[in-house]
């Protein structure tokens, strides 16, 4: 026997809401959930633990929910096929292990990223196109402790003597040593871009070790070796993309590759204007006015509108203006300027937790609505 529809979907909304993002009950949510799960699938869902803790195998989740093996591992392999269910080889002891997922790192990326295009998978963006706009983009930045933060682009980082002479460039704000440190990298699709599609490139985001098992095993990523790994980078930096990742030094999961038309965290504050939305790099970028030719590149890349052209008129001569407040640091000003005259310079020092976890935690710690 099945609890009833709305108490099913309600608890399971419930339950992914244990992770620090959590899903506010919205007519839109519920919809979305009733359309991505069936009713027993959702009764099912609802005897794992909180998403991403004390992952399961199958004999776990066997004796757990007291059905049939068969049975089982029919509604799992359902949903792990849709993006719904999330499935790992642990590299500890061997064994196959399944864990729920939360809306947000979960099923937004994997469900977008992994179902073909269909007249389900249109209204499922539809309604969480709704959902973000009143009020879901919000509670993804829900915290002072944001729980995903910018990186510059390596190569314009610089050390300014003036500027930053006490201050260090760590491994972690260094792509190239998440890069190195992987044990697998893939690369799949943007979900943001799937979801609400713009002309920037499409396959550009990096996931890491069993993130990236899981999408190429399954025929929604490739591998990469570290060198095409730099060279997509470098691609992404080009089409003025803008690179962010988990707000951890260490194990970083992913690397999104994103834009304001499309991305559901650089849109929370360019487009919500949400001060939490992320955090900002530990950079600024620094003109020479002397080398500047005012040729505009700057004021045109800049995905937050950091850059202004001030034309000259009466005795205001003509120049770039700069809006600190604007700017997250991503240095796409510094690499795209043909002259030279921008770098990225380290500014401060706002040390992230360790650890994904340590980081979801704190999430948590601070949240503030």
């Amino acid at each position: 026997m099945f609890m009833a529809e709305t108490d099913v979907y309600e608890k399971l909304r419930e339950k992914i809401s244990l992770w620090p993002i959590k899903v506010p009950r919205t007519r839109e949510v519920m919809e979305m959930l009733r359309m991505l799960f069936t009713k027993e699938e959702a009764e099912f869902l609802t005897h794992f633990t909180a998403p991403y803790q004390d992952p399961e195998t199958m004999d776990q989740i066997v004796e757990r929910t007291g059905k049939p093996r068969k049975k089982v591992q029919a509604i799992v392999d359902r949903l792990v096929s849709r993006g719904l269910l999330f499935r790992f080889t642990s590299k500890r002891d061997g064994n196959v292990y399944y864990s729920l997922m939360p809306m947000i790192i979960g099923i937004f990326e994997f469900y977008f990223v992994s179902v073909r295009d269909s007249d389900e998978k249109r209204k499922v963006a539809e309604l969480f196109e709704k959902y973000y706009v009143s009020g879901g983009g919000m509670e993804i930045g829900a915290s002072d402790y944001p729980w995903t933060r910018v990186m510059p682009i390596e190569k314009t980082v610089t050390l300014d003597k003036e500027i930053s002479a006490d201050l260090t460039i760590f491994p972690y704000e260094k792509m190239s040593e998440f890069i190195k440190n992987a044990r697998r990298i893939a690369v799949i699709n943007c979900a943001c871009r799937t979801k609400k599609p713009c002309n920037h490139p499409l396959e550009t985001c990096l996931a890491f070790d069993y993130l990236a098992e899981f999408f190429v095993e399954r025929g929604f990523g490739r591998y990469l070796s570290v060198e095409e790994t730099l060279e997509l980078l470098e691609e992404t930096e080009k089409a003025g993309l803008v690179h962010s990742t988990i707000n951890a030094q260490t194990k970083p999961q992913f690397i999104c590759n994103c834009c304001t038309c499309s991305c559901i965290l650089l849109r929370g504050l360019s487009e919500l204007h949400n001060p939490r939305a992320f955090a900002k790099s530990n950079f600024l970028p620094v003109r020479d006015d002397e080398l500047c030719n005012k040729c505009k590149k700057c004021v045109r890349i800049c995905p937050m509108e950091a850059n202004l052209y001030h034309a000259p008129h009466d005795k205001e001569p003509e120049r770039i203006l700069f809006l600190e407040e604007r700017c997250i640091g991503c240095g796409l000003c510094a690499y795209h300027c043909s002259n030279g005259a921008i770098k990225l310079v380290k500014v401060k020092d706002e040390v992230p937790e360790m650890t994904p976890r340590e980081a979801m935690m704190r999430v948590e710690a601070e949240r503030v609505h």
